[in-house]
């Protein structure tokens, strides 16, 4: 399969058309990722092909309902389309195509396109009929690092897609994003998170789980990145965080510690949390594995087994902080600071 155009941008039809219900794709900035999902929805949208535009907070979505900053401008301007939004509740508005009045402004016309959404108000839409939409486009899925997290927002995003869905199978759930941190929720309790990385390493843009409906797509070849390199930005920028994080694909914004692979008989089983094992190391300091060796003190990952946790070996955060353990890969890094939280 080919990821991009003979123009470079991300061929979202062709990604879609291999009918994953699930597809994952982080890229570079204006890789055409939401550009490219619009303009799908857009040209296929009909009574019974309407979509979604989910975003993650109510700010979001009532930002990009404004006509100043509506997701379509650019893609209208490019592709002569008109559309225009109109509110439909408090929490959710609808893009149509525009019909020009007689005074110069423009105003919803004809069947509705598609709607908009946001994940942290979405369980106040109760009762809402989505049977009318089967393809959902969550863009922004990965927050930014100032972004305030969302309570249980894997669960949410899941019981969004069942308020949709409820029992049809042809409903894609569609999610784009930049590559601001390979930790975040989603990947997280998807486990993605140990795929995203391998792929990221051997440079691997596509990986797909059968068996799960799964596909992940991590844009490493992009030639519009390549080509944004030479913008006065990216130059000034060089390699930094910024670029990495815009360009590469490289969820450059997560620290890396050291890691390395230690044998067995090193180590003492300390604690278990989740995917991960804590070892004490005979040598001296500890080490994190995915794999877990003898009879650890073990907790889950729930609430208030984190908790426990957090409050019984605190004194772990601040070997991290001393630069005192060693990691078997990056993920387990990944892992240890999220259970911290």
């Amino acid at each position: 399969m080919n990821l991009y155009t003979s123009e470079g941008w991300l061929d979202v039809p062709e990604i879609v058309k291999q009918g994953f219900p699930f597809t994952f794709i982080t890229g570079g900035r204006g890789t055409g990722k939401t550009y490219g999902a619009l303009l799908y929805a857009r040209q296929r949208s009909a009574p019974s092909h309407r979509f979604m535009l989910l975003r993650r907070t109510q700010a979001q979505v009532e930002l990009i309902s404004k006509p100043e900053f509506s997701p379509f401008k650019a893609l209208d301007l490019a592709e002569g389309f008109v559309t225009v939004t109109q509110p439909l509740t408090k929490y959710t508005s609808g893009f149509y195509n525009g019909q020009e009045q007689d005074d110069g402004t423009w105003k919803a016309a004809g069947p509705l396109l598609g709607y908009t959404a946001a994940l942290s108000t979405f369980s106040n839409l109760r009762g809402f009929d989505a049977s009318d939409v089967d393809l959902i486009i969550f863009d922004e899925f990965i927050p930014q690092t100032q972004e305030r997290p969302i309570r249980n927002e894997p669960d949410a995003l899941w019981n969004c897609y069942e308020s949709v869905a409820r029992s049809r199978t042809n409903v894609q759930l569609l999610c784009l994003a930049n590559a601001n941190t390979l930790g975040n929720p989603i990947f997280l309790d998807l486990q993605l998170v140990q795929v995203a990385e391998r792929m990221r390493a051997k440079g691997r843009e596509i990986w797909t789980d059968d068996s799960r409906g799964i596909m992940l797509v991590i844009l490493q070849q992009s030639p519009i990145s390549e080509k944004k390199r030479q913008q006065p930005l990216y130059r000034l920028q060089k390699n930094s965080e910024f670029t990495r994080m815009a360009l590469d694909n490289d969820f450059a914004y997560e620290e890396r510690s050291n890691s390395g692979r230690l044998p067995l008989k090193e180590l003492v089983p300390l604690v278990a949390i989740g995917e991960i094992c804590v070892y004490r190391r005979k040598a001296g300091g500890y080490y994190v594995s995915g794999h877990r060796s003898g009879s650890p003190e073990t907790y889950g990952t729930g609430a208030h087994d984190l908790e426990r946790f957090r409050r019984r070996y605190l004194w772990l955060w601040q070997a991290y902080m001393n630069r005192n353990i060693l990691f078997e890969e990056y993920v387990q890094e990944v892992l240890f600071t999220k259970y911290f939280g």
